[in-house]
């Protein structure tokens, strides 16, 4: 069997010009096209980020638990949708300090942490994980349960929705699930079979 080569079809064409980087040009686009629409998503939202970062840096802050908390959640939230994208590291250093490492932001992640040991426990347990949850959040005082409602249960996601309407709606929810829980729980003898 002869094997025919097959002329390449990259020989047919024509050869391209490359222009030296020299001839570059400064900006790659033209400064009728550089409008806000190439702007980055940080750079659109820095006067939303400017106002929630200088109020949380504030004084007023501090004596108010429900208004820093929901400028926690709407700084996080502008997180979540993306619209921080191309935020400069001072930014994002600010981002940090007054989100994830300040009172509020480490007080939530050892909530987070108690209840996620509460639940383990339960299923350790072979008791009702729902029923554990429950226990647990009834348990935190109401500045506690503000914070974990707020900056984790009922944060804002990437489409920028919210779960729950209120902290109340969340409450009735756990309490419905774990009285849920309790009616359909069967008793240890029902989990033996009587057949052996």
């Amino acid at each position: 069997m002869e094997i025919t080569p097959v002329p390449s079809v990259n020989a047919s064409l024509a050869p391209l010009r490359v222009q030296p980087v020299t001839a570059a040009p400064e900006r790659l686009l033209p400064e009728h096209l550089q409008s806000d629409r190439y702007a980055t998503a940080f750079s659109l939202n820095q006067a939303q980020f400017n106002s929630l970062t200088a109020f949380l840096g504030s004084a007023e802050a501090g004596t108010q638990l429900d208004k820093r908390l929901k400028a926690m959640q709407a700084l996080r939230g502008l997180a979540a949708r993306g619209q921080l994208r191309g935020i400069d590291s001072k930014n994002a250093r600010l981002f940090h300090q007054l989100t994830d490492q300040s009172d509020l932001g480490q007080r939530e992640a050892a909530i987070q942490q108690d209840e996620v040991a509460a639940i383990n426990a339960a299923l350790a347990h072979q008791t009702s994980p729902t029923q554990a949850q429950h226990a647990f959040f009834d348990h935190l005082s109401p500045d506690d349960q503000a914070i974990h409602f707020e900056l984790n249960v009922n944060a804002i996601n990437m489409h920028g929705f919210q779960r729950y309407a209120s902290l109340d709606d969340y409450r009735r929810k756990l309490a419905h699930d774990a009285a849920r829980a309790s009616h359909d729980a069967l008793t240890p003898a029902a989990l033996v079979s009587g057949v052996i």
